[in-house]
């Protein structure tokens, strides 16, 4: 197999070797088998040792998921953590993870391994926990409402580790408590809950947008394929083509027409399946 590189872009990502045949359908599957079983067991060595700082397993966590991004995205983004500044001086939270193109952007400001970069320079942004309750859960909320102030352009991932099942996160969505008298999302606080949802345990992976079951509602969808559902396999590998579809669209837009042969062509060539999750409003 031929492979295309264009080292002004670092397309070849990592400086990592092809395998000589190409991972293909099943075969891919079964690498990210042993992916999400490789990111688990790691965090699963960490609390051995850490037993009482739950931060410190958190931050483990979050180290272990932008080490998976590094080794597999493009070299011609970078994955760290930081904060994001835009042209109004408005500063975010701290993001566990920031996917941006440092090909064309250089950070502001860089110590100990955490970045300021500028808005437009955002591709992702993920939100990283490695179990989570509702308390916590309120507050993911809270964090990715809180970038409604910043002029972005990234889509925005929640990633759960020992995740909640979807019944619970269901509950969690309905039970927070909004400003005022109007207790439910609505299309303007909505657009602002994470774009994509996915817990490694309890697998599964959910994309906010109109859902129809008894009646036409906004809320999240779950995606999967046939022979992988609720299985971890299928949360991890639903996640990184996503992600690496947000990296393809944007180094798409300064690339000519057919230069980039969509990662996803390498795939899972099984039936793909999406079912109504959760329902948060009525349209």
């Amino acid at each position: 197999m031929a492979r295309h590189t264009d080292n002004r872009w670092g397309l070849a990502g990592g400086g990592h070797q092809l395998c000589s045949l190409p991972l293909k359908g099943e075969g891919m599957s079964h690498y990210f088998d042993h992916a999400s079983q490789e990111l688990n067991s790691k965090i699963a060595q960490a609390k051995v040792y850490i037993t009482r700082h739950n931060p410190t397993t958190g931050a483990l966590a979050e180290a272990v998921l932008r080490q998976f991004l590094k080794d597999h995205l493009p070299g011609a983004v970078s994955v760290e953590q930081g904060f994001i500044i835009d042209s109004a001086g408005g500063l975010s939270k701290q993001c566990d993870i920031l996917i941006y193109d440092s090909h064309r952007y250089a950070p502001f400001y860089r110590v100990e391994g955490v970045v300021v970069v500028p808005a437009e320079a955002v591709i992702a942004i993920i939100e990283v926990k490695t179990s989570i309750n509702r308390a916590g859960f309120h507050e993911v909320i809270r964090y990715f409402q809180s970038f409604q102030n910043l002029r972005l352009a990234a889509r925005t991932y929640l990633f759960m580790f020992n995740a909640p099942t979807l019944g619970t996160v269901s509950r969690h969505f309905h039970s927070f408590r909004h400003p005022g008298s109007y207790q439910e999302f609505d299309h303007d606080t909505f657009q602002f809950l994470p774009d994509e949802i996915t817990g490694l345990d309890h697998s599964y992976h959910l994309h906010r947008d109109m859902v129809i079951h008894d009646r036409d509602a906004m809320g999240y969808l779950s995606y999967f394929y046939e022979d992988h559902e609720g299985t971890a396999i299928n949360a991890l590998e639903r996640f990184f083509l996503s992600v690496y579809a947000c990296v393809e669209r944007h180094l798409r837009s300064s690339l000519p027409v057919g230069v980039l042969v969509p990662r996803v062509s390498y795939h899972n060539s099984t039936p793909s399946k999406t079912i109504f999750a959760i329902d948060l409003f009525p349209m």
